[in-house]
């Protein structure tokens, strides 16, 4: 009876019913009885509050782990991630479930309407934050905020993310790349100059948290302007006319990166994608990538800023990223090209830098909460005596439909397997 007036008070706040019935079997399993009364009446009362709804969630987390021991915070988010970097001993490990577009179901919006109006997003951002507690936010709603500046069409679908409208694009032939850079203007760059406002007030509502930055690099903007099967066949036919666009947009994407870094953020993630064995060779990547990767790299170091790769593809080429852009981190989805093992990633290149992630968005989506608590505590003791460190989280973006509750959980093994937590010497927690 009452996980059936749960499901009610779930549907009646906008939620489907099949997303919480197995979380609420687990809170039965695990102590759950003594919230029965409170949820009832909450029904009953007919009160439909996000406060009441999310609080349920969170303790339902929080219940779920009872009986193991939770660490004692003394640090910041950012004081823990600089601890991290520092080689210090950290309350507890950071973690970055990487919640962008997911944060809409803080509201009950759709993704069209969260990508859209910016203030929409940063209310989003915030509450998902101050909801879950993870250590850094990268504010983004989509791949496609630069691409708007350069007079994209995007599409905004309910269900999905933004995308330029493939019907349509940019460049039309590899003549349109000599005039890319008239394309640009500041006025035009509506997106872009919302994100900066976002920082700003990030930083500002959420001061001690490490908050980033974001730029999709050269060749990845270009996707979004031209059709994927032209741009394939300009790599092989117009290279000359693909490196004078490419240098054209590096320029405009260091002005943004200053401006994202004088407005607050901390680090600048750079999703250097095409640098993965399933994407192009590596010869092709140092060709058309990899300079005018290393300029926005060595642009960051230069002011101040945490520079850090994204890559999700399969065989990343950990070398040549190592080689070309120096990151302080990155977060990957698969090994590098050439390694076989966990064990011997961090074997070749925990001296070279720090590890990011590593949890799928495959189990973010479809594991329950005390699975993901298991895979992240399997995760901290084999990736925590990395040398440089380990940073906790997602793999790639935190899927949009996957339950908050399991970013939840994410946080909640962090404060319990990631105690105390040092690079190069792992975690030491205590379980009642």
């Amino acid at each position: 009876m009452f996980i059936e007036i749960f499901c009610q008070f779930v549907e009646r706040v906008g939620f489907k019913r099949h997303v919480f019935r197995l979380q609420v079997s687990h809170l039965v399993l695990f102590g759950f009885k003594a919230k029965k009364k409170r949820i009832i009446a909450i029904y009953r009362n007919q009160i439909n509050n996000d406060d009441h709804f999310w609080l349920i969630v969170r303790d339902g987390v929080i219940i779920l782990s009872r009986r193991l021991k939770e660490c004692q915070e003394y640090m910041t988010p950012e004081e823990r991630i600089i601890g991290l970097i520092a080689h210090k001993k950290l309350d507890r490990i950071p973690v970055f479930p990487f919640v962008s577009a997911a944060s809409a179901q803080v509201r009950r919006l759709d993704y069209g309407e969260y990508a859209r109006k910016p203030d929409i997003f940063l209310r989003c951002q915030i509450e998902a934050q101050q909801l879950i507690g993870y250590d850094a936010i990268t504010a983004m709603p989509d791949l496609c905020v630069e691409a708007q500046a350069f007079g994209a069409k995007i599409v905004y679908p309910s269900d999905n993310a933004a995308y330029p409208d493939p019907f349509n694009p940019v460049l039309k032939s590899p003549d349109d790349y000599k005039d890319i850079g008239k394309l640009f203007t500041w006025d035009r760059a509506e997106r872009m100059n919302n994100q900066l406002e976002v920082i700003r007030t990030i930083r500002k509502e959420l001061p001690g948290l490490m908050v980033g930055g974001f730029t999709i690099g050269p060749m990845g903007l270009i996707s979004r302007l031209r059709n994927i099967n032209e741009l394939v066949r300009d790599f092989v036919h117009h290279p000359d006319l693909l490196h004078e666009a490419c240098e054209i947009i590096t320029e405009i994407q260091l002005e943004y990166v200053e401006k994202q870094l004088e407005a607050g953020a901390r680090t600048i993630m750079v999703p250097v994608v095409l640098a993965e064995r399933e994407v192009m060779s590596k010869e092709m990547w140092e060709e058309l990538d990899a300079p005018y990767q290393k300029r926005i790299a060595d642009f960051v170091a230069k002011k101040g800023g945490i520079y850090a790769v994204h890559i999700c593809g399969r065989d990343p080429y950990f070398d040549l990223l190592i080689k070309w852009l120096h990151p302080l981190l990155i977060q990957n989805a698969h090994l590098p090209d050439g390694i076989k093992t966990e064990e011997e990633m961090i074997e070749k290149y925990s001296r070279k830098l720090l590890f990011l992630g590593y949890l799928s968005v495959n189990q973010l989506a479809w594991m329950n909460p005390t699975e993901i608590m298991n895979e992240c505590k399997r995760e901290i003791e084999v990736f925590g005596k990395a040398r440089s460190g380990y940073f906790l989280g997602a793999s790639c973006e935190y899927p949009p439909y996957a339950p908050l509750y399991n970013a939840m959980a994410v946080v909640k093994a962090a404060r319990v397997y990631g105690a105390n937590f040092k690079a190069g010497e792992g975690a030491n927690c205590e379980e009642e």
